[in-house]
């Protein structure tokens, strides 16, 4: 265990410093092209073993005094050096761009489309976030590839670096870059089942249901206790929650997320975006009210994305 932690740490550090230098080194942009200075290139694993073998043939020919094999030790490095600049070439003059920004529910896996342009061909590409293990291989270039961003809390998040990376064309060297586009993506609450749109959260564990005109609330000192919801005062006795009941219909268009904390807000919140999707679904004019912000009724994709918007910042 202690050595996990001190290989955990050593780890985070790294990657701490890899980031600042290569903050300096490629700052976020809309599009970018890879040059000389954001590819590296190193030996793989074959490519140290295939310069072994070159220095081992070097040996014996100059051991035995053998031209053939001195020849041959040449040929190897002339194969080994000409692949270097292969590789570079492979990915020099690629532009990456993305396209609009991207949106999705917590849970789920939000599509990155990514746009690749050049004036040359370019082979055997790897692409994929440097946050994730997933890559995607390109036998050639294409104009258009979608990545996949897991998720799993709500809110606006920028995009991760990119990995491109290729061992084009004998696999003796490595050729990589991380590239960083100006890109967000939003991560919306998981919308509620639609039973769960009109029952309690706890009603999964044998709680006493909602009906569907009520809220939930703060409890508020004065208030009385008779709507205090208790198991979940049992599990944060710091944040009281009462059920609130309100006139049925009252505001039959408006979407309302009360002023909560914790797992009660993030409840809510996914009862709100699952009353956001049946309201637009049904094409009626609908309205937000969160704390301290209110979004005039409309429809409309465009309306329906802000209001998204808000939920996940909420």
């Amino acid at each position: 265990m202690f050595n996990l932690n001190i290989k955990q740490k050593m780890h985070r550090r790294y990657w701490r410093f890899i980031n600042k230098y290569l903050d300096k080194r490629q700052p976020a942009a809309d599009n970018v092209t890879l040059v000389q200075k954001l590819i590296f290139i190193l030996p793989t694993r074959y490519g140290w073993w295939f310069l072994l073998l070159i220095s081992l043939l070097y040996l014996m020919g100059t051991n035995y005094q053998n031209n053939l094999i001195l020849l041959l030790s040449y040929l190897m490095l002339s194969i080994f050096l000409l692949t270097i600049v292969l590789s570079y070439q492979n990915l020099s003059g690629l532009t990456l761009q993305c396209a609009t920004p991207a949106e999705g529910f917590a849970g789920d896996c939000i599509p990155v489309q990514l746009n690749m342009t050049s004036t040359k061909p370019h082979f055997m590409l790897q692409i994929g976030l440097v946050s994730q293990t997933d890559r995607i291989l390109l036998t050639e270039l294409r104009r258009a590839v979608t990545l996949s961003v897991n998720t799993s809390k709500r809110g606006r998040y920028s995009l991760p670096r990119i990995k491109i990376t290729s061992q084009y064309p004998l696999g003796l060297w490595r050729a990589w870059s991380y590239v960083a586009l100006r890109q967000i993506y939003w991560v919306y609450p998981a919308p509620a089942p639609d039973k769960a749109s009109l029952q309690h959260p706890d009603s999964a564990n044998g709680t006493a249901n909602i009906e569907s005109g009520d809220t939930l609330a703060a409890y508020r000192s004065g208030e009385s206790v008779r709507h205090l919801i208790w198991k979940r005062l049992a599990r944060d006795p710091f944040n009281p929650v009462v059920r609130q009941q309100q006139q049925a219909n009252a505001e039959p268009d408006w979407v309302v997320v009360p002023a909560l904390t914790g797992e009660a807000l993030e409840q809510a919140l996914r009862r709100a975006c699952q009353q956001l999707l049946q309201l637009e679904q049904s094409q009626h004019q609908y309205g937000v009210k969160l704390p301290g912000i209110t979004i005039a009724q409309s429809s409309g994709a465009l309306h329906l994305q802000r209001c998204l918007q808000e939920l996940a910042l909420c």
